[in-house]
């Protein structure tokens, strides 16, 4: 499932990023912990932000059988809906960004991926940040910007959903959608 998404250089990305950790950014996601851990309907869920020059997708990935697809499509619309109607709690807001905060630190380690970020920083930017500068943008994001951020990412009129494997007899309605 996907929804399209704010370009790279989009001054909130980094509600976006926050919003994709909470989502599906980890085992201690709400995909993960509710399609796989809660209800045992998936391998592996987890949620990618594809940011572009000019655009960008936020795209949910699960691995689960034809027979649950349905389920698994519901469970997930409903966590849009929640980030939709529900601000984060304090302690997920500061689990997703600890968590961000890491992963960022974690992709600078090698020379190869240090270069490829500074090359995109030139590309899109015209500016290098530094890794405080980094942290202090996310550290400065809200539970109300990530709630207004899900509200502007999950336009059931915007949600496309593709599925691949013997679904014989399975009918997906646009109303099955609604998020």
């Amino acid at each position: 499932m996907g929804v399209p998404s704010p370009p790279i250089a989009h001054d909130l990305r980094y509600v976006t990023l926050l919003l994709n950790t909470a989502l599906g950014g980890g085992m201690s996601s709400r995909l993960f912990q509710t399609v796989r851990e809660e209800h045992g309907l998936a391998y592996s869920i987890f949620s990618d932000l594809n940011p572009y020059r000019d655009t960008g997708s936020l795209c949910v990935y699960a691995g689960t059988s034809s027979a649950h697809c349905m389920q698994v499509i519901e469970l997930i619309m409903s966590e849009f809906r929640r980030m939709k109607t529900e601000e984060m709690p304090e302690d997920e807001l500061r689990r997703s960004k600890d968590q961000l905060k890491g992963n960022i630190i974690l992709g600078l380690e090698s020379s190869m991926s240090r270069m490829s970020n500074l090359a995109r920083q030139e590309m899109y930017f015209e500016h290098f940040f530094g890794v405080d500068e980094i942290m202090d943008k996310v550290e400065a994001v809200t539970s109300e910007q990530v709630m207004a951020m899900a509200n502007f990412l999950f336009d059931p009129d915007k949600v496309a959903v593709t599925l691949l494997g013997r679904l014989d007899g399975l009918k997906v309605t646009r109303g099955q959608l609604a998020c």
